[in-house]
């Protein structure tokens, strides 16, 4: 294994991310955004730590909204930082 397999991983479970919010509701373009929990057990990226939950997947779709490929959504109070993803343009 080298760099360059490393990268067609990441690659790949970014197509793989992106591919599983299209078949979720709450990320087509009328939709919401979905948690990023929601779209880690639908992608069957869960980890099952006892911290840092979430990472991956987080990592993932913020390379993802840094590329485009998906919107990253701020709801709730001005105080409450909570955000929803969806497909990007």
């Amino acid at each position: 294994m080298n760099e360059r397999d490393g990268q067609r991983l990441v690659d790949e479970c970014k197509r793989h991310l992106v591919g599983t919010m299209a078949n979720v509701s709450e990320c087509g373009e009328e939709g919401t955004g979905a948690r990023n929990a929601d779209l880690e057990a639908a992608c069957g990226f869960r980890l099952d730590l006892s911290q840092q939950k979430g990472w991956f997947t987080w990592s993932l779709l913020q390379s993802l909204a840094a590329e485009g490929a998906v919107e990253v959504l701020r709801v709730g109070s001005r105080g409450t930082r909570r955000y929803r993803l969806k497909r990007g343009c």
